[in-house]
């Protein structure tokens, strides 16, 4: 019987939209913090400092099974382009960089609103997510300005655990929490070689969400998944769990 259904954040629950324009924020907010250090920052600097910083995090959370946090990152950031150390700039920057995806915010996936509100009926929900510039105390707030916050009785955000999927303590945190095995729950991703990989490592069921607009990181799924089903929409995701139900 499946009892907890836990769900990937990014390109599962939101997509990635907005992303251009959190980086020209961003690029505003490092102009106006080093000015007073006098150094010109151009365009395509920020732009190399941006791809730098990512590849730095993305190696990271490949290979070691974590993420840096949104303040080793940003420090990265500052290191490449050569500044001046100012822990206080520093500081300013990790803050801004994280909230402003709450200025420009991503999209829910479309009818996802509609179907965990059908969901929540029969099974406790739970996010266990990845997180980069924006932590999991900006994420939560993300969910509650979408409403759907109250949709979640766990959260697994690998900022606060320290580690990232496909780590197990990643789900059994919150399948601690919530008194579930992991033969009893379902873990639903867009990345098959951390959502599904970790969920099915653990015994866990999985489904595969394949939108029609999918990531870098979803571009490189296999044709091929581990997990028990793979979604396009958010229609099928209860039929889908009444399926893993019945097994």
């Amino acid at each position: 019987m499946i009892k907890v259904i836990t769900i990937d954040f990014w390109n599962t629950i939101f997509d990635s939209s907005n992303g251009t324009h959190r980086n020209k924020y961003r690029q505003q907010v490092l102009i106006q913090t080093i000015d007073q250090h006098r150094v010109m920052v151009k365009e395509e600097e920020f732009n190399e400092a941006m791809r730098a910083s990512w590849e730095y995090f993305n190696t990271i959370w490949r290979n070691d099974h974590r993420t840096p946090t949104p303040k080793e990152t940003v420090e990265f950031f500052w290191k490449f382009l050569k500044l001046p150390h100012d822990e206080q700039a520093i500081d300013k920057l990790t803050i801004e960089f994280g909230e402003c995806v709450l200025q420009y915010p991503p999209s829910l996936m479309d009818r996802i609103k509609e179907n965990l509100t059908l969901l929540v009926q029969d099974y406790k929900l739970a996010i266990i997510s990845d997180t980069g510039f924006s932590p999991g105390s900006i994420l939560k707030k993300l969910l509650e300005k979408n409403d759907i916050l109250e949709f979640f009785d766990a959260f697994s955000f690998s900022d606060e655990t320290g580690v990232a999927k496909p780590h197990k303590f990643a789900y059994y945190k919150v399948l601690n929490e919530l008194n579930c095995k992991p033969e009893n729950a379902v873990h639903i991703g867009d990345i098959e070689s951390t959502d599904i990989l970790g969920a099915k490592s653990i015994g866990m069921k999985a489904i595969r969400f394949s939108s029609d607009t999918p990531n870098i990181f979803s571009k490189e799924n296999p044709e091929t998944s581990l997990a028990d089903f793979i979604a396009k929409t958010w229609d099928e995701i209860p039929s889908l769990i009444k399926k893993l139900d019945k097994r």
